[in-house]
């Protein structure tokens, strides 16, 4: 589910297949609402989950989206360095 046969995950995969990637990628062009749309959308998914779970939850919650954008940030900068090259 998460990961492929290579055991890399599949967030890629994952995106691209989200309704909302869709809608927002239907013209090829990413607007200023589209981008405040979705903020809000993650803003008020994050609040919901506050109510929902304890502290030790959101605090493995947080780490989880935490190393995500660290690995989302990274994979960025190689994929800059290898095109620099």
């Amino acid at each position: 589910m998460f990961f492929n046969e290579e055991g890399i995950l599949n967030i890629d995969e994952a995106v691209v297949e989200t309704p909302s990637y869709k809608k927002i990628m239907e013209d090829g062009i990413v607007t200023e609402e589209e981008l405040v749309d979705q903020a809000q959308k993650v803003v008020s998914m994050l609040q919901t989950k506050e109510k929902k779970y304890n502290e030790e939850q959101l605090s493995e919650i947080k780490a989880l989206l935490t190393e995500s954008s660290v690995l989302y940030a990274v994979y960025n900068i190689h994929s800059i360095q290898n095109i620099n090259k």
